[in-house]
């Protein structure tokens, strides 16, 4: 298997080659590529290879400038310091996104999900699955959702998009949307009334009282009991996911 780093920092860049060619000596990669300069012209001459591994941010630029620039056709692993690309990274060809400090484990784990991926393409139970999921995107694509609340503060209307809200809490019978700056905005309609309103690629009720936007998620830690903690927003606020939704929401986030 053919793989190419890109990634501008020479010792991270190293770590991860040695993480891939321990993996099994048939991973090599071909190439580590620094800049989106040098990534284009390199995809512009070379042949494609099996897998990528990118950083975002490079010191010429973001990487999503490459995939604008050249049709990369096959699968891509992120690696970033920076949570906000994780809806930029589906857009692309994307099979995963990780956090740095990046594991070995992480990195073994992520090949061997492109290698039991890549045995699924002539299976028809995997067609089916494509299938289904491009349904579902259809009837979301088709489905109205919420773009913006509108909230009256004293004399004045508010205005939240729904781009920029964190979480939606509910605590006796109150509901309270919290938008990215940390302002908390009240309302008299229940969870329950919300979901069917917010797009499910992107909002996710991890339990009773908390409705959290992918963009916003910082990590996600194993708690007890089959639980997940989650860090959300800039002030890194921590919720957990039940164990009855757990399973579910590692899907939802592509895991």
């Amino acid at each position: 298997m053919n793989i190419v780093v890109i990634e501008d920092a020479a010792a991270i860049a190293k770590t991860l080659k040695k993480y891939i060619e321990e993996y099994d000596p048939s991973c090599k990669v071909v190439k580590i590529l620094k800049s989106v300069e040098s990534s284009i012209e390199y995809f512009t001459t070379h042949k494609m290879p099996d897998l990528i591994f990118s950083d975002v941010e490079l010191n010429d630029g973001i990487c999503f400038e490459i995939f604008k620039s050249i049709d990369i056709k096959c699968p891509i692993i992120f690696t970033t310091s920076y949570s906000e690309y994780w809806q930029k990274a589906f857009d692309v060809n994307s099979i995963n996104y990780l956090l740095k400090p990046i594991t070995k484990k992480q990195i073994f784990d992520c090949i061997k999900q492109f290698e039991n991926t890549m045995g699924y393409y002539n299976n028809e139970e995997h067609n089916q699955e494509v299938r289904n999921l491009l349904n579902s995107l259809i009837r979301e694509k088709k489905a109205e959702y919420k773009e913006r609340f509108l909230f009256k503060k004293g004399d004045q209307l508010a205005i939240v998009n729904i781009n920029n809200v964190v979480y939606i809490t509910s605590s006796e019978k109150l509901t309270f949307i919290v938008d990215d700056e940390d302002n908390q905005y009240l309302t008299y309609e229940s969870l329950l009334n919300f979901e069917p309103q917010l797009r499910p690629s992107l909002f996710f009720r991890i339990s009773r009282n908390f409705i959290i936007n992918m963009n916003y998620i910082n990590s996600v830690k194993p708690y007890f009991k089959g639980k997940l903690k989650v860090s959300v927003g800039n002030n890194n606020k921590e919720l957990i996911v039940n164990q009855a939704r757990a399973s579910e929401f590692k899907k939802w986030l592509n895991f």
